[in-house]
């Protein structure tokens, strides 16, 4: 009930013991002692009833109405002597509720837990209190004491007088008027009534007992009296929770959520505050897309949105969308938390947070993110973003979408040439089967791809391509001859070393190089070519393998830029050809000089088109020398700590959280190739490699 028809109601109470008195004694006001205690106690029976005990009763309220009669009776002592007893124990019952409304209050510790024994002694009183100490009993015990001391029950005046007390203190007025309207509403069919405001776009609804049957993202209606320009409210209900034995709801109000139901006709005769439940056939697609509100401590590169359950699942890497002053802003979804709201006393709900970082707007022209530079309002609805048309032109690689989207991400093969390209992931992540879908890509760009493999798949799997091999197995005993003849000389003593051995190995080694690159390069029918290892450990011969092919490879590309081709080396598992120094064992670290011919390539090689494709599976193994140079990064699942501090270089701390949880065939994507220069996760498309 609102505090005008209370109003009006206390007005009427007043009025009613003014005419009692008019009445019998012919002046509003009376003179007489007993009666003038008669009209305060009928008076403040109604203002006890209608106000001070409106919701409930407290110990100040106690003390209040306690300390007033005891003040009112304390002069009168000599006129109450003809009830004897009654006016002791009167007053004395009023004394004692005063002294022990204050021993609760100076027992409670609003700071120390409920369990102590101060507050449970304070919990104790209180109960004793609102339940003897109420202010409608006190002044009613106040009101029988004045009437049937000095007046006879078959009096008129004291069966007006009782008939008025029993009004407020058995039937009690405001529930009989809460009763009539709450008939009132129930054949408006309102659902509810508004109760507050706490945002500009969110109220807080009171539903009335009898209404059930209402979901979250249902949509309701109504006119709002602080807001007369407005002339309807459409909003959907975006929480629920039971409070006190009462059912709330929590409504939200946008344009975008009014919009979709401006053709249903509106409630006629709806009262002002009154809520009410849309009649719909379907729900909008809209909503089948509807997430949730964004709340406190959002910043402009992380969306905290609170989560609402309803037709949409969220999960890592989902794609969001914003609207901000005309402008869509998308997010990708990184995080969510569970997290407790304390209501009131022992009640609590639970919910959940999402956190997504922002992507930007989408330029559909360029097929890029660009960022934006402020942060929505708290409670701006959050969506699923819808799909857009596609506009690839098909001269650039698709890498993938962002999940269940058809957002792609394009990537620009000469950009992850030029600046090369690092793919890492653990084993089972899909980096694999991506890296020869690219290298299958870099083929139909017209480019040479030079495998460096020693696993013996790329051979198989790239057989569509009918790889061909740097040198065959004789050429590469020979040359592992040679290079076991140079190792033999440079272990001796310098001058017992015999230069001449040293000179015709290491001809041999880069005439064969050569001439096996030449032939490639000046190829039209081969694209592809693998440089088998023949074993899996870093072995000093292994290393000097590689250094020569590298150093070979590095100066046909100044002489002769390959012959006017663009160059792909790609090293899988990159950890056997690039180590880190660490994974060198005492013996091998003379053999740091093909580290020294792969960082060659990749600080310079961009000048003579030759570029860098890295696979690993672990950076902590991987010379940082080399991976450093990698200006793009695709990062599959990743476990260990050091792949993380490597890449927290190039991603936010959000996103390396999410390295961990990425599913297979996912992947963060960051660098110069990718058109969008944000961080996003995108799933790979499924590849089938026997096609």
């Amino acid at each position: 009930m609102n505090r005008i028809i209370r109003a009006l109601i206390t007005l009427v109470a007043i009025i009613a013991a003014m005419v009692i008195f008019m009445i019998y004694d012919g002046t509003v006001v009376p003179e007489d002692p007993i009666r003038v205690v008669i009209f305060t106690a009928m008076v403040m029976l109604s203002v006890v009833t209608l106000w001070i005990e409106h919701f409930f009763t407290t110990p100040t309220d106690v003390i209040a109405t306690s300390i007033s009669i005891l003040v009112l009776l304390a002069p009168l002592r000599q006129v109450y002597q003809p009830v004897g007893i009654w006016y002791g124990l009167l007053f004395w019952y009023c004394f004692s509720l005063a002294i022990l409304s204050v021993l609760a209050l100076i027992l409670l510790k609003e700071d120390a837990p409920k369990e102590t024994s101060r507050n449970k002694a304070s919990a104790i009183l209180k109960t004793i209190l609102v339940r003897i100490g109420l202010g409608r009993i006190q002044y009613f015990l106040l009101l029988v004491l004045s009437v049937l001391g000095f007046y006879s029950v078959q009096d008129k005046f004291t069966i007006t007088v009782f008939i008025y007390a029993f009004v407020f203190l058995l039937i009690d007025p405001k529930r009989l008027v809460k009763a009539t309207l709450k008939l009132t509403k129930t054949d408006s069919a309102a659902i509810g009534t508004i109760v507050g405001v706490q945002s500009k776009n969110t109220f807080l609804v009171h539903l009335y007992n009898d209404r059930s049957g209402l979901r979250l993202l249902d949509p309701v209606e109504f006119h709002y009296s602080m807001d007369p320009g407005r002339s309807l409210y459409r909003c959907i209900v975006v929480d629920n929770f039971l409070l006190e034995n009462k059912q709330w709801i929590k409504i939200l109000f946008s344009k975008s959520i009014a919009d979709i139901f401006e053709n249903i006709p509106a409630k006629e005769n709806s009262q002002r505050n009154e809520v009410y439940k849309l009649a719909i056939e379907k729900r909008p697609e809209l909503l089948t897309r509807f997430v949730g509100l964004t709340i406190d401590k959002s910043l402009i590169n992380k969306l905290r949105f609170y989560y609402v359950p309803g037709h949409t699942k969220l999960q890592e890497g989902d794609l969001l969308e914003v609207d901000l002053r005309d402008d869509r802003i998308l997010y990708q979804v990184i995080e969510g938390i569970t997290e407790i709201s304390k209501l009131e006393s022992h009640n609590e709900t639970g919910y959940v947070v999402g956190e997504a970082i922002q992507l930007g707007t989408w330029n559909a022209s360029n097929m890029q993110f660009e960022r934006y530079g402020w942060v929505p309002d708290i409670n701006t609805p959050v969506f699923r973003a819808s799909d857009v048309e596609p506009t690839s032109d098909g001269k650039d690689f698709l890498a993938g979408n962002l999940p269940g989207t058809n957002y792609q991400v394009i990537m620009n093969l000469q950009d992850a040439v030029s600046h090369h390209t690092a793919i890492l992931g653990i084993t089972g992540s899909g980096k694999s089967v991506f890296s020869r879908h690219l290298i299958r890509s870099f083929v139909e760009d017209e480019m040479k791809v030079i495998c460096v493999d020693f696993t013996g798949e790329y051979r198989t799997k790239l057989s569509s391509l009918t790889p061909d091999h740097v040198v065959n197995e004789d050429s590469r005993q020979s040359i592992f001859a040679a290079i076991d003849a140079i190792g033999k000389e440079m272990d001796k003593f310098p001058n017992l070393r015999d230069q001449n051995v040293i000179n015709d190995s290491e001809s041999l080694i880069d005439t064969q190089f050569t001439s096996y690159l030449n032939s490639f390069f000046n190829s039209n029918e081969k694209s592809v070519t693998i440089l088998d290892l023949p074993d899996v450990s870093n072995t000093s011969s292994i290393l000097d393998y590689t250094r020569w092919f590298f150093s070979v490879l590095f100066r046909i590309a100044k002489e002769s830029r390959c012959n006017g081709n663009r160059v792909v080396v790609v090293l899988e598992e990159a950890h056997t050809v690039i180590p880190e120094w660490n994974f060198l064992g005492v013996q091998e670290k003379r053999a740091q000089g093909a580290l020294n011919s792969i960082a060659q390539i990749a600080l310079q090689g961009r000048k003579y088109d030759v570029g860098l494709i890295v696979i690993a599976q672990r950076t902590a193994n991987v010379s940082k020398t080399i991976l450093t140079q990698c200006n793009t990064l695709i990062a599959f699942q990743e476990y260990d700590n050091t792949s993380r501090d490597f890449l927290g270089n190039h991603l936010p701390n959000e996103m390396l959280e999410a390295i961990r949880n990425l599913k297979p065939r996912q992947a963060i994507a960051v660098g110069k190739a990718f058109k969008s220069r944000v961080p996003l996760i995108f799933q790979v498309p499924e590849i089938n490699e026997n096609d």
